[in-house]
């Protein structure tokens, strides 16, 4: 109540002093509008000098301004510049070299051109314009035909001109009085330019009555003097001649004194009642904005509401930032760290705001490259970034993500990280465990091969104690050599399978590599009497993670073996195209029943019993095609056979054999 009542007393205090104000401007016998058009400027000692010395300068006026009468021009400037001291001589060949200054339209071409001029604040401006014919003498359909000066508008500007919508169709001209001439001479529907010149060009030919100002107001120009840049006294006291003038009212009183043509301004009988205006306007915004401000007196408690609730759910979302588990900063785009959860300070125990986030993290300098790329990257694209980076014996998997402002413009990076060292381990874990597995399924084949030369060189041993002929001898020795290395090579091609991935890259030729796999399985495929073909036009070399290609190899080889039956046929089939290859493993085996053809890459699932197999040999397959960045494909017909076709590139790039190196133990 007791703020009610306080509105009420100072709405009629209010109106009690607008009704004084209306009362003592209704009852005043004079009233008077006066304007400080100009105030001299404070010159300094240099600038002092200058002008007692100086006391005129010379002007040159640019073709453009030419439809401005010499004195008009002069008289204005003398107005502006009259406080400084300096008189203004206004040079009829605007081409002298002796001006010490020029008074141009200041747009792109005329600052292009006069590199080494300064230009100081605009004097008046230059409006662009539209001038029709009559409504009557109008075409009532199609485009209506006009003149334009040359370089104006852009071709796109000019198919999109419109006038009452119609479209325009315009020539060029090479000056605004050249295009009046043309409107003239052929009869044109419109004129576009400087209404400023285009009016006084109209009266000048004698059709300003056949022309009408739309007062389109296409464009401003603004018109200032420009002065050499080694005159910096002149220029200074110039601009502060413009700055200090009342520029419109100087305009408008040099109008009336030479066209007749009064400054809206300086009209004072348009003015004669401006106070009494001016007060009752200024009461018809006071009493809106308190109407508007009473009905809408709940919008401030309701935006007290909104403010108190974004400041709670800022408070949630920086709790749930300290909360998370995942290692979170808040980056600048140059990587600089602004602010980081708990989880993250407690891993690096040190100060990191202000550091850039691979010092933070104390990098080496393989990996902080490649987080200063994930960062580029992620600015330039707008989308996240992920990579895989070693710290510390950890293994962090790396995520980098663009926050963007209400325009779209990506203020800051959002870094998380996660220590995936213990998932990454059971990954391999598990692909060991799936080798040791295979191994003892090729124990009985590889313990027949090893046999095999062990037999042979236990009988050329007793041909050694029994023969005594040196030839013979020597040729015994040779044989047990050649079983030696037989079962060498054996035994070695167990051991490599076998051995813990450490997936490095190298080089090998691919038939050759692919006959040395196949040399692990001989016993199981002579036990089944299952054919292997090997078909390879040319052998190429292939640069890979070769212990994943060969963990690729020996599941879907395993597979095949296991789908058939005696006497089945095993073809693989190498192809290079371009900067890939493809190999193709296919059996005549009991073939993939096709409802359950899209199931057999998930982890555990599996068709054998559960002494056979443990569902993850093609989950295996799968996920190591995917890191060495190919793809694999089944076609199957039950009873039939099975064809897998592994794609992998035959060059590893140079960034993710990097990345691979940085991910082993």
């Amino acid at each position: 109540m007791k703020a009610r009542k306080k509105e009420v007393f100072f709405i009629c205090l209010f109106l009690a002093v607008i009704f004084l104000m209306l009362f003592y401007s209704i009852t005043s016998e004079t009233f008077h509008v006066s304007f400080k058009a100009d105030q001299k400027p404070e010159l300094n000692e240099r600038e002092l000098v200058f002008v007692e010395q100086k006391k005129q300068i010379n002007i040159a006026v640019d073709e453009e301004l030419g439809f401005f009468p010499d004195t008009f021009l002069k008289e204005f400037m003398s107005r502006v510049f009259e406080p400084s001291g300096l008189e203004i001589k206004v040079l009829e060949n605007s081409r002298e070299e002796d001006a010490d200054a020029a008074l141009v339209v200041a747009n792109e071409d005329s600052r292009a051109k006069s590199s080494d001029m300064i230009f100081t604040a605009a004097l008046f401006q230059l409006t662009g314009s539209l001038f029709v014919k009559a409504e009557d003498e109008l075409p009532e359909t199609g485009s209506l035909k006009g003149v334009c000066v040359k370089d104006q508008f852009t071709k796109e500007e000019k198919r999109s001109l419109s006038y009452n919508g119609q479209g325009m169709q315009l020539e060029e001209a090479a000056s605004a009085q050249e295009a009046v001439k043309i409107a003239k001479k052929k009869h044109l529907d419109c004129i576009l330019g400087e209404q400023e010149a285009i009016t006084g060009y109209l009266k000048e030919a004698g059709i300003q009555n056949r022309y009408q100002n739309t007062y389109a107001d296409f464009y401003k120009s603004n018109v200032c003097l420009t002065v050499h840049q080694s005159n910096q006294t002149l220029y200074s006291i110039l601009n502060q001649c413009i700055h200090e003038a009342d520029l419109q009212i100087l305009m408008g009183q040099t109008q009336e004194q030479w066209f007749g043509i009064a400054d809206s301004l300086v009209q004072k009988e348009r003015y004669k009642d401006v106070t009494t205006l001016l007060i009752i306007v200024f009461a018809a915004v006071f009493f809106t904005f308190f109407f508007y401000y009473q009905s809408n007196k709940n919008l401030y408690n309701e935006l007290t509401a909104r403010m108190n609730q974004l400041t709670a759910s800022k408070k949630e979302m920086q709790t749930t930032f300290n909360g998370v588990s995942y290692y979170m900063a808040e980056l600048d785009p140059n990587g600089i760290v602004i602010d980081m959860n708990k989880a993250f300070l407690g891993y690096v125990r040190n100060e990191s705001i202000g550091k850039h986030i691979t010092e933070v993290l104390e990098l080496a300098e393989n990996p902080a490259l490649r987080i200063r790329e994930l960062l580029k990257k992620t600015e330039q694209t707008g989308y996240g970034a992920s990579d895989e980076i070693t710290l510390k014996r950890n293994i962090l998997e790396v995520n980098i993500f663009p926050i963007s402002n209400i325009k779209g413009k990506i203020e800051k990076l959002l870094f998380m990280a996660e220590d995936v060292t213990g998932e990454r381990m059971a990954e391999r874990q598990m692909l060991q465990d799936n080798k040791m597995i295979a191994v003892g399924q090729l124990a009985a084949g590889v313990a027949h091969e090893i046999r095999n030369p062990l037999g042979i060189i236990r009988n050329y041993c007793y041909v050694l104690k029994t023969m005594k002929d040196e030839e013979t001898q020597a040729q015994a020795v040779q044989v047990i050599e050649k079983s030696v290395d037989a079962a060498g090579n054996i035994i070695d091609n167990l051991l490599n399978f076998s051995r813990i991935s450490k997936k490095m890259i190298g080089s090998v030729y691919i038939r050759e590599h692919i006959d040395s796999v196949i040399s692990l399985n001989k016993g199981l495929l002579k036990k089944k009497q299952i054919t292997v073909s090997i078909q390879c036009e040319e052998d190429f070399e292939v640069e890979m993670a070769v212990e994943s290609f060969d963990m690729i190899l020996m599941n879907l080889i395993t597979n095949a073996i296991d789908a058939m039956e005696e006497e089945g046929q095993l073809t693989i089939a190498i192809c290079k195209e371009g900067e890939e290859f493809y190999t193709e493993v296919s059996d005549t085996g009991t073939g993939i029943e096709e409802d359950i053809l899209d199931d057999i890459f998930n982890p555990f699932f599996t068709t054998k019993s559960s002494t056979q197999g443990n569902g993850l040999g093609l989950y295996i397959v799968y996920n190591e095609v995917q890191k060495m960045n190919g793809e694999i494909k089944v076609s199957s017909r039950s009873g039939q056979g099975t064809t897998f076709k592994v794609t992998l590139p035959i060059q590893v790039r140079m960034e993710e054999k990097g990345k691979n190196e940085q991910g082993k133990f």
